[in-house]
């Protein structure tokens, strides 16, 4: 009997023991959690990123348009002469050569109909002119005597006599002379002259076609320069200005171009929130049409720094290592260029953390680790 109650003793001690310890064990436990956590170093990549003048490139596609384009409209009435067999598509001209010609032999009559009664008129005022005006009447007897109605009227003999200028207003000497001068300048207009060297890229009339005024006759280029349009976002425009230099290429043929940056739009594309940006260049293998891309070198960025974009959150910060603990740093984004990001806002030696870690905290224990 005594041996079943001190069996039964025991075993209840034994129970009370268990649970005694059951019950410490989840504490110990998670005591134990708890200092390991706040004392584990996890090892991350840090970078020293250097300051500097960094020098921003944006890159860029466009296509190519003529410098100097002259689109050709008919200023005149008449029959296409038969310089136009050579106004051809890739027909090229030299600067003051002869491109097209309208008949003018019927309005050129015209004009040597009106010179000859102009003429007429001058000569019988001159009896007048020595009458009552002596002092000018030689210098318009002179004047009559060069005229030659093949050529152009010289000016009209100057006057400072508000009687005479009367005088020869009342008799219409002016108001023939100025109708004259207009004639004339409409017969220049029946023969076109290239304005610059350079190449027809469309002819839309034949030899011996009858043309009016606005006619609408081809269009000719200058080959020697033209000018690059490319879109620019609006968040890298700072740094570039009028003058600024760009590096051309094609992926169609071999090549590098020199370009500079001359006119900007004023306004920007809603849609896109983009600049317009015009860049003139030259070269022998350029053609009207081509799409060329540009890298655009800006102004550099002053005591700046280039670090991993991805490294950067939403409110510009990055996370600084500093006493072996994770410390959150403001810094100012100054421009991205692919996975690169231009900065400022931290020190030179500093050490930024350059590996990833979603469960980032501020304190948290990190160290540097050695490359191997």
């Amino acid at each position: 009997m005594k041996k079943r109650i001190l069996s039964i003793s025991l075993a209840a001690a034994i129970i009370l023991m268990a649970v005694g310890i059951a019950k410490t064990l989840p504490s110990r436990a998670e005591k134990s959690k708890v200092i390991t956590s706040q004392s584990i170093s996890t090892a991350v990549e840090a970078e020293y990123p250097q300051l500097g003048d960094i020098q921003q490139t944006t890159h860029a596609t466009g296509k190519l348009r003529a410098t100097h384009r002259y689109e050709i409209f008919a200023q005149a009435d008449g029959q296409l002469l038969s310089s136009a067999n050579k106004f051809k598509q890739g027909a090229t001209y030299r600067k003051g050569q002869v491109v097209l010609a309208i008949d003018q032999q019927e309005y050129k009559m015209s004009l040597l109909a009106q010179k000859s009664e102009f003429i007429t008129l001058a000569t019988g005022v001159l009896p007048d002119l020595k009458t009552d005006y002596p002092e000018a009447y030689p210098l318009w007897h002179q004047y009559l005597s060069d005229l030659n109605i093949h050529h152009k009227l010289p000016q009209l003999p100057a006057t400072d006599s508000e009687q005479l200028r009367f005088f020869l207003t009342g008799k219409g000497i002016y108001s023939n002379y100025y109708n004259i001068k207009s004639s004339e300048e409409k017969l220049d207009k029946y023969t076109i002259y290239a304005p610059f060297d350079g190449v027809v890229t469309d002819s839309k009339i034949e030899a011996g076609t009858a043309v009016r005024s606005g006619t609408e006759l081809g269009t000719m280029i200058s080959s020697k320069s033209f000018d690059l349009e490319v879109t620019v976002p609006l968040k890298e425009m700072a740094q570039i200005k009028i003058g600024t230099k760009a590096k051309l290429s094609s992926t169609e043929i071999d090549g590098e171009w020199s370009g500079q940056v001359i006119r900007i739009s004023g306004d920007i594309d809603q849609a896109s929130q983009s600049v317009k940006v015009f860049i003139r260049t030259s070269g022998a293998s350029l053609r009207e049409g081509m799409f060329l891309n540009a890298e655009i070198k800006g102004a550099p960025f002053k005591h700046a720094m280039s670090i991993d974009r991805k490294m950067i959150d939403n409110n510009q910060k990055i996370w600084a290592i500093k006493d072996g603990k994770l410390h959150r740093q403001q810094v100012t984004v100054l421009a991205t260029e692919g996975p690169i990001a231009i900065i400022q806002g931290v020190d030179e030696g500093t050490a930024l953390l350059k590996t990833v870690i979603k469960s980032a905290y501020e304190g948290m224990p990190v160290h540097i680790a050695k490359k191997s």
